[in-house]
């Protein structure tokens, strides 16, 4: 299984990194991706802080991004292989940067400290 990671509506500038499919499905990493922003609103997180400083980011880089549709997950299929089922994480283009490092640096290493280094797959080449 692979997941798509990318950056928009399909809209111009718009990156996608694609992710052999772990152990969870889109609902449980899009659950995941909300424990994020709820840690993200918490200001008593000090490990979180030092792990968006190493980042180059803080908490002021999210001032105004959408976190709502920020990064979301659905399913799909690969276009290399039509049986491979695929999740395609969205991140939205308005704050393409923020949340491309947040999304490497940040909320992919979140999701695997709570739910496993299985929880998403390997990072694979683009897909078409």
């Amino acid at each position: 299984m692979v997941i798509f990671v990318s950056r928009g509506q399909r809209m111009t500038g718009v990156e996608e990194l694609f992710y052999v499919r772990g152990q969870l499905s889109a609902d449980q990493l899009q659950a995941e991706i909300a424990r994020f922003w709820q840690a993200l609103n918490n200001p008593g997180s000090s490990a979180l802080d030092a792990e968006l400083r190493a980042a180059g980011l803080d908490r002021a880089s999210f001032v105004g991004v959408d976190r709502e549709n920020a990064i979301t997950v659905r399913a799909g299929t690969s276009g290399v292989d039509p049986t491979t089922a695929v999740l395609l994480v969205s991140l939205a283009p308005s704050a393409n940067f923020v949340i491309k490092d947040a999304w490497k640096n940040v909320v992919l290493p979140y999701i695997q400290r709570r739910r496993g280094a299985d929880a998403i797959g390997e990072e694979k080449r683009g897909q078409d």
